[in-house]
């Protein structure tokens, strides 16, 4: 089985999309939508990014082999992952 989008109620009378492995693992959380049509279209959204969006290594700490770390990833050059983002 692969993972799946899970689309549970916010506490604040909306919605969150929760990304969860296919052993049940919580990979990540959603912002806030609003409605449900927004959280279907947060999780198209989620698709495309997760498919072509290059990694962007803000971290503090650089690792002495993170060439070998981004190795197979696509668009991804060293620290700074082949983009530049001022998030």
């Amino acid at each position: 089985m692969a993972g799946y989008f899970k689309l549970v109620d916010a506490h604040d009378d909306g919605f969150r999309v929760k990304l969860t492995a296919p052993d049940g693992t919580l990979v990540a959380v959603s912002t806030f939508y609003a409605s449900k049509e927004e959280a279907i279209a947060g999780i198209e959204l989620i698709r495309e990014i997760a498919g072509t969006g290059p990694v962007v290594d803000h971290s503090r700490v650089a690792s002495s082999d993170q060439d070998e770390l981004f190795v197979g990833l696509q668009g991804t050059s060293g620290r700074d992952g082949g983009a530049r983002s001022d998030a």
